[in-house]
């Protein structure tokens, strides 16, 4: 079998735009490429992309200029380009294959229709051999039709007819930026009269402590015949299964004569597999499937990436009878869920994105991440996103493409939608089984009832995804909906009323305030939090480009209409306002500002879940990336793909060794005693060594001091949280108006292996962070000798208080490739302290690195 890959390479492919059905007066061969209005396009892609290439939109991403495209789905766009092939053989037959077009296709080969099809996650073929035999060349076209009819965030689910991505019908965090276009690789496939059309490959272990010794590896083939025809006398299928170079099993099945439509099912025992865990907990081993068909002179061979892990969700400790077991169990340890939600890495998803999509994943490992939830907003996640959480060990939730809806939330129940879906399931679920990062299906994000109470089984549509996925993928867990309630919401009267209800959450996605924040997160009795979020404004370079003409940038409310466009959802300008005593009066002050309160309300959020440790399973902060560039958003990493200091703050939370405090808030005023609740926990057994807190001024002077022995079963089981005791120390005896809650873990040696420090006031807000007197602190940077991309910045206090808060930022020009990566960031130094950053420079030219240093009193510093 030969496989000619119809990509963009050659630049064969060409776009134009149609009203109506007048493409069809202009697709054809007697209709000569000549013809005007044919841009270059790119496969696979997207049409506004190819449209902005072409100069005929103004970028998308750049303030409000999404809104003069909102045109361009509501036309046909016909992809053409020209296939040229040497005659086929008798024997030899030809089929065009489509890995997906959003959302509705016709495909002619020159002047005829040879398929129509609709279903943007739905791959398709169509039996061209008729038209190409004599070869020579020939016309593909696709025509893209208008996009369908869909649902924004604010309207009623069961309008929804579609199984395709809603968030660019316009949502919180993407203004209406529908995709369109040849979204994923075309291929021409010219074989015998025997195909192998499709195949899927699964591995799995036994059951019991025993099971975890043996592993199958489970492949399906889908073999086709062209009509009238029968399999050459060599025909064959065999499959092989190897340990790196290593083969630990195979097998060959002879399929000579085959008359009809087949399916082959292969089954091979892996004795003693090495087992594939998610990230922080072992080693991500995988094994290499490799499938051959072979029909007289033509072969084909697929090949996958399988692992063997055995995930189970468990019930939670203390959980009522009526909870859904949430705890996951990965080759029979408990483990405690390090996750994030995940979105489209662009609202433009058709366009391959590789290096963003792997330096965004990786960001996701550093940060001590085991668990991505791929929102059900977005996309069934591409084969490049599983083949890298697969390495990566970032087990994955995948919900499919439903969502909530203001108004109604709902899904349709009547039986074509019903049909429609398990339709998708049938299509979408096989080709992912053989990833062992994905780990849950569910059915949808905040699926509700007429109450708004989170959806079961009983809706037609949920009960039928998991009666199928139970026939396609019985292995994996299944949830109906996020969240699965019975409560909604976490919020202080849920919790109030009824504190064993919480069971899987949302919410809030909102820092809650100063006096209030801490407060609800303490109280938390949930058994999940997945998805809950805090919001911030962009990071510096992202909203300069974002907002080009500095004037537009002030005033940063909502009643600026720049912002209005680009995130106004998230815009919390007066609570930031209100956190630092009303005296924010520029745009670089208040991006500092909300990117604090990001930063420690999302900390903050995770460590006090993670406190109740094992009742709390896991913890989903909303959200991790960003599809589209906002001005203020609840995203971690921005659109152009640099952390914000809250990304820090989670990866902070999220390490494996760690130390925490339980506190009221940061502001301090009318309490008479500065009071904490000191707790440590390891992924692994707790070392032997020392905690240490404190309650230190701005200049290093402590007003109170603790320490606790550590040992290693001081907590039990690994992960389970240990609280040590009690920090204390009067309001007046401390010496400034910001403070610091100071931890920190020691090995016997007296080394520190984990710290945490809270910035806190005396005051009622946090302005005296813009009062501090200025410190002096060095910057230098050292590269290392051997890499070029690789080298640490040296921080050094030198005069002056505290200087908190400090960020370092690739400080070179929005455009420019790649990412600097820090392996820490948001650093408070107290007076001469010390500390090294180390960073790779990934994906960028070593001609203009260049990183910006700045705090709340301490100005700039550039380094290179």
């Amino acid at each position: 079998m030969t496989e000619t890959l119809l990509d963009d390479a050659d630049g064969a492919w060409q776009l134009r735009g149609f009203v109506g059905d007048e493409w069809q007066w202009h697709i054809g061969p007697h209709k000569p490429f000549t013809t005007a209005g044919w841009l270059p396009a790119h496969v696979p892609g997207s049409v506004l992309d190819d449209l902005h290439r072409a100069g005929e939109v103004p970028d998308p991403y750049v303030g409000r200029n999404s809104l003069l495209n909102e045109w361009v789905p509501n036309r046909s766009w016909a992809y053409r380009r020209t296939l040229t092939l040497p005659p086929l053989e008798p024997h030899e037959s030809a089929v065009l294959c489509f890995d997906g077009v959003d959302h509705e296709a016709t495909v002619l080969v020159d002047d005829t229709v040879v398929v129509r099809h609709e279903g943007m996650f739905r791959p398709f073929e169509a039996d061209v051999t008729h038209l190409v035999r004599g070869g020579g060349e020939h016309l593909l076209a696709v025509v893209v039709h208008p996009a369908p009819a869909n649902e924004p965030q604010v309207g009623r689910t069961d309008r929804v007819r579609v199984h395709k991505a809603r968030m660019g019908y316009g949502w919180d965090f993407c203004p209406p930026m529908v995709h369109q276009g040849i979204w994923r690789g075309v291929r021409l496939v010219v074989s015998g009269p025997a195909r192998l059309r499709g195949v899927t490959a699964s591995a799995c272990l036994g059951p019991g402590a025993e099971g975890l010794r043996e592993g199958t590896v489970r492949v399906e083939a889908d073999l086709t015949l062209a009509e009238g025809r029968r399999a050459a006398d060599n025909t064959r299928l065999a499959v092989r299964v190897r340990d790196g170079e290593r083969v630990v099993a195979e097998e060959e099945r002879d399929l000579a004569g085959m008359t009809a439509d087949t399916g082959a099912r292969i089954e091979l025992s892996v004795p003693r597999p090495r087992l594939w865990w998610p990230n922080g907990a072992g080693e991500q081993h995988l094994y290499e499937v490799e499938v051959t068909f072979a029909s007289g002179s033509h072969t084909t061979a697929r090949r996958f990436q399988v692992g063997f892990r055995r995930v189970e969700l468990v019930l939670n400790d203390g959980a009522s009878e009526d909870a859904l077991p949430y705890t996951l169990t990965v080759n029979g340890r408990r483990l405690y869920a390090n996750g994030w939600n995940w979105v489209p890495v662009d609202a433009q998803y058709g366009v391959p994105r590789p290096a963003k999509l792997a330096h965004l994943l990786d960001l996701a490992r550093a940060a001590h991440v085991n668990l991505l939830r791929v929102w059900g907003g977005g996309l069934l996640e591409t084969e490049e996103f599983y083949s890298l959480c697969d390495r990566l060990g970032l087990m994955v939730w995948q919900e499919f493409s439903m969502s909530s809806s203001g108004m109604g939330s709902t899904p349709a129940s009547d039986q074509e939608f019903v049909d429609l879906m398990v339709r998708e399931a049938h299509a979408v679920v096989p080709p992912r089984r053989h990833h062992p990062s994905l780990v849950l299906w569910c059915g949808g994000n905040e699926l509700q009832d007429e109450k708004g109470n989170p959806l079961d089984e009983s809706a037609p549509v949920l009960r039928a995804l998991r009666d199928a996925l139970g026939r396609l993928d019985p292995e994996r867990a299944w949830l109906p909906s996020s969240p699965s309630g019975v409560e909604f919401l976490n919020r202080a009267d849920n919790i109030a009323r009824n504190p064993d209800g919480l069971h899987d959450v949302h919410g809030p996605w909102e820092h809650q305030g100063l006096a209030e924040h801490n407060g609800l997160y303490d109280a938390g009795t949930c058994l999940l939090h997945s998805e809950f979020g805090v919001e911030g404004m962009a990071n510096r370079r992202t909203l300069e480009h974002l907002v080009p003409d500095e004037a537009d940038r002030w005033p940063a409310g909502r009643e600026n209409p720049v912002y209005a466009h680009l995130g106004a959802w998230w815009n919390n300008a007066p609570l930031v306002q209100d956190s630092f005593g009303a005296r924010i009066e520029d745009v670089d002050t208040m991006r500092r500002a909300s990117q604090h309160l990001q930063y420690e309300g999302l900390r903050y959020a995770l460590e006090a879940n993670r406190r109740r440790a094992f009742r709390s399973s896991g913890t989903l902060p909303w959200q991790f990336n960003e599809p589209f560039p906002n001005a203020w958003c609840t995203a971690a990493v921005d659109h152009r793909g640099d952390p914000k200091p809250a990304y820090h703050g989670v990866r902070r939370a999220y390490r494996p060794l760690h130390v925490c405090a339980a506190f009221p808030g940061p502001a301090w005023a009318g309490h008479k005693t500065v009071t904490a609740e000191v707790w440590a926990w390891a992924a692994g057994p707790l070392p032997v060594g020392t905690a240490v807190a404190r309650i230190v001024d701005a200049y290093g002077t402590e007003a109170a001091h603790r320490s606790w022995q550590l040992t290693p079963t001081a907590a039990g089981e690994p992960g389970r949280p240990l609280h040590l005791g009690t920090l204390a120390a009067p309001l007046e005896a401390v010496g400034t108006d910001i403070f610091f809650l100071d931890l920190t873990l020691y090995d016997g040696a007296g080394t520190a292996l984990a710290r945490n420090r809270y910035p806190c006031s005396r005051t009622a807000d946090l302005a005296p962070l813009l009062d501090l007197p200025p410190a002096r602190i060095e910057a230098v940077a050292e590269h290392d000798e051997e890499s070029t991309g690789r080298g640490r910045i040296r921080l050094r206090h030198v005069d002056g208080p505290a200087a908190p808060g400090l960020i370092l930022e690739d400080a070179r020009p929005y455009d420019r490739p790649g990412w600097a990566v820090f392996g820490d960031n948001v650093i408070d130094l107290l007076p001469g302290e010390e500390t090294a950053v180390d960073v790779v420079w990934r994906e960028a030219p070593p001609d203009d690195r260049v990183v910006r240093i700045s705090g709340w009193n301490t100005g700039e510093h550039h380094v290179r």
